[in-house]
């Protein structure tokens, strides 16, 4: 069995970690005879370098890294890259394959539908609003394409009110929920575009609840089966490409 490594974040908030294992524990149930590692950015450990050490002393010839990232910023286009660089040249006769980000996966845009449902709003109910709360980003495009998203909560459902917002950027929850609410929605709830809880999530939660004491909070991505049904998916699907580059080679 080629070995995964599924590679959060990080976070000084320790929920956050408990979230991202926790989330990988539906794969390893479903996939008994898989090895899947979970390693980290930054602030806690395994380290990613740790973790593909690791694997390489054991004497494995290839392993799988997903990273579960929603956005393609720095981590997963200069620090990830960068960091498997370094251990293919530590351990030459490792084959590092990367996979895509998890990115908008349908996956997820159906567990935050799930999650908004599960506040105990109707999907039914025309006056629900959802203010789509994402963390934010300083690089161009980046909130747009995050935006963009948001539209896809309301699928299979009779919503037709939703906001993207964000924690570290305008606009903030407040102001979504606002406009919502001027829109013509009654029920209010914030979904977080999230995979696990931490301190962004618990100042959005607070300036929204103090503004609409009546919003409702969805629970972020990785809770659930969603994050590891996905991580399945990106590991065959990365297999698959390497085979076929494999193939057009030797052709």
């Amino acid at each position: 069995m080629i070995p995964v490594i599924a590679v959060a974040h990080g976070s000084r908030d320790p929920r956050s970690a408990q979230a991202m294992a926790a989330a990988l524990t539906a794969l390893r149930a479903r996939r008994p005879g898989w090895s899947v590692r979970l390693a980290f950015l930054d602030l806690n450990a395994p380290s990613v370098r740790q973790a593909l050490d690791a694997v390489a002393a054991e004497g494995h010839r290839r392993v799988v890294v997903v990273p579960l990232l929603l956005g393609s910023a720095f981590h997963a286009r200069v620090d990830l890259p960068g960091i498997l660089a370094d251990a293919r040249v530590r351990h030459p006769r490792l084959d590092v394959v990367c996979t895509d980000v998890l990115g908008a996966d349908r996956l997820l845009t159906a567990a935050a539908r799930d999650h908004v449902a599960a506040t105990g709003v109707s999907r039914l109910d025309p006056s629900v609003g959802i203010a789509m709360c994402a963390v934010g980003s300083r690089r161009p495009g980046a909130d747009a394409a995050t935006a963009a998203v948001a539209p896809r909560l309301l699928d299979g459902t009779s919503w037709t009110h939703v906001r993207a917002c964000f924690a570290t950027s305008a606009p903030g929850v407040v102001d979504a929920l606002a406009e919502l609410r001027e829109a013509g929605a009654r029920r209010l709830v914030v979904a977080p575009w999230l995979l696990a809880p931490g301190l962004l999530w618990d100042r959005a939660c607070d300036a929204a609840r103090s503004a609409f004491p009546d919003v409702r909070f969805a629970a972020p991505l990785a809770t659930g089966d969603a994050v590891g049904f996905l991580v399945e998916r990106r590991y065959y699907e990365a297999l698959a490409d390497t085979e076929r580059t494999r193939v057009l080679r030797s052709a």
